[in-house]
């Protein structure tokens, strides 16, 4: 659809238009009594969110990510589903799924006051994501944007079969200094490391991010809390029907390598990625659904 005939159905004067974006992506741009926030329509991904009384954004968005058909935007939240990690059938699949990499549907807007405004996409399967994966479903995602950020993920189960899945919101935050940032939350977890062939180990006390961080926290708290003393505030991480949460820093030599990151980008982002991974597999009987339900808050300390 193109972007006169988006915001003829779905937009909303004063609060809700659309644009097109880098490489003619068709973006969402709101601008309410509590926030702005952009949000790609490839990918169904959140780019940015402000509340008005705050002076830095929530996330994080690579000034060198790819916009282009294919590639994930780096930065953001974007959407790993319905696998995360790499296709470990090894058949040659996208890393992370294949929805953050195509284009979804709008399917609603919707203003529910003057200080909140709602979204509502889907992605439609494709000749192409149907050889990656042989499964009848929907996939809605449902974000909210008023003074804090909520995410919905649905996958339903349209077959006569049941399906299993992983998937997680990869939230690119966006943060002063790494050197300024502890999680607090994730005292005595467990978690798996992956630079370690996935050996279990156990947390002691806050997370500091001093090197190359890629962990899965096993069985964790509802409610994370990012400590960002050099931004001066907390993000809340409060997640809803997962048990595991991905921690990713890149850090000095993986992010140097990465072409859509800046070689010092590392110190202006953490990821803390709520999901359902590894120990945390969902399966969905035929008819059911799955919510996977986040709400991103900005505290002042």
């Amino acid at each position: 659809m193109e972007i006169k005939q988006l915001n003829t159905k779905h937009g909303i004067a004063g609060q809700l238009t659309f644009t097109k974006g880098n490489s003619g992506f068709p973006f969402i741009m709101i601008n309410n009594d509590s926030a702005t926030a952009l949000i790609s329509v490839y990918g169904a991904q959140v780019l940015s969110f402000q509340p008005t009384n705050e002076p830095e954004d929530l996330l994080f968005l690579s000034q060198k990510s790819h916009y282009e058909e294919g590639k994930a935007i780096r930065g953001g939240i974007p959407i790993c589903w319905p696998w995360f990690g790499p296709d470990r059938l090894d058949l040659n699949r996208p890393d992370h799924g294949f929805v953050r990499n195509g284009l979804w549907t709008v399917l609603a807007t919707e203003a529910t006051s003057e200080s909140e405004t709602k979204i509502k996409l889907r992605f439609h399967n494709t000749k192409q994501s149907e050889s990656y994966w042989h499964q009848a479903f929907t996939l809605d995602i449902e974000i909210s944007v008023s003074d804090t950020l909520t995410i919905e993920l649905i996958t339903r189960n349209t077959g006569a079969q049941a399906f299993s899945i992983t998937q997680v919101l990869h939230a690119y935050f966006s943060v002063g200094n790494i050197d300024d940032v502890q999680v607090l939350g994730l005292e005595n977890a467990h978690y798996l490391y992956k630079l370690d062939d996935g050996e279990e180990k156990n947390q002691s006390g806050a997370l500091i991010i001093a090197n190359e961080v890629d962990r899965i926290y096993t069985n964790v708290n509802n409610e994370l809390i990012i400590d960002d003393r050099a931004f001066n505030r907390q993000i809340i991480v409060a997640a809803t029907n997962n048990k595991t949460t991905v921690i990713w820093n890149p850090w000095i030599d993986i992010c140097a390598k990465m072409p859509d990151l800046a070689y010092d980008d590392y110190q202006r982002f953490i990821c803390v990625e709520p999901g359902n991974v590894d120990t945390d597999c969902v399966e969905i009987p035929p008819g059911e659904e799955f919510r996977l339900i986040t709400n991103f808050k900005i505290v002042r300390n």
